[in-house]
């Protein structure tokens, strides 16, 4: 699934580049096998939570209950990978952000934060300035 995307500079949407036509074969032969791209957008899009939404709406996924991550997905709009990565096409924006999430794939390693040391509480104010106490009664006049 991840490898797909890694791998497959048209995995964004399962959509192809805004550039090129849609996939097929290029000289005019027999197209693509049908449904190879619904399936890359089946297993990139298909999450637990819309197939729980789907199912809420009455559509039956039984048919496709195997497909779509295993893990949580961040889908981000090509707009806004645009307005940070400014390439001179959609993909040269994507190209520069996949290249930038890439670039220290290394997971960080998890290292307990130092506590900041505890100084002492300054002495609470008393006489002028010093907050009012609540320990006695209101004054009524």
């Amino acid at each position: 699934m991840a490898e797909g995307m890694m791998n497959n500079p048209n995995a964004m949407g399962g959509q192809p580049p805004m550039s090129e036509p849609p996939m097929g074969n290029p000289m005019g032969g027999q197209p693509e096998q049908m449904g190879v791209v619904d399936d890359a957008v089946l297993d990139m899009h298909l999450t637990e939570d819309v197939k729980k939404a789907l199912s809420a709406k009455g559509v039956d996924v039984s048919a496709v209950a195997d497909r779509g991550p295993k893990e949580p997905v961040v889908v981000i709009p090509v707009s806004i990978i645009m307005n940070k990565y400014r390439g001179a096409s959609p993909e040269e924006s994507m190209k520069q952000f996949v290249q930038d999430m890439t670039a220290n794939a290394e997971a960080p390693a998890t290292e307990p934060m130092p506590q900041p040391a505890m100084a002492e509480a300054p002495p609470s104010p008393e006489g002028l300035g010093a907050p009012p106490t609540m320990d006695r009664p209101p004054m009524t006049a």
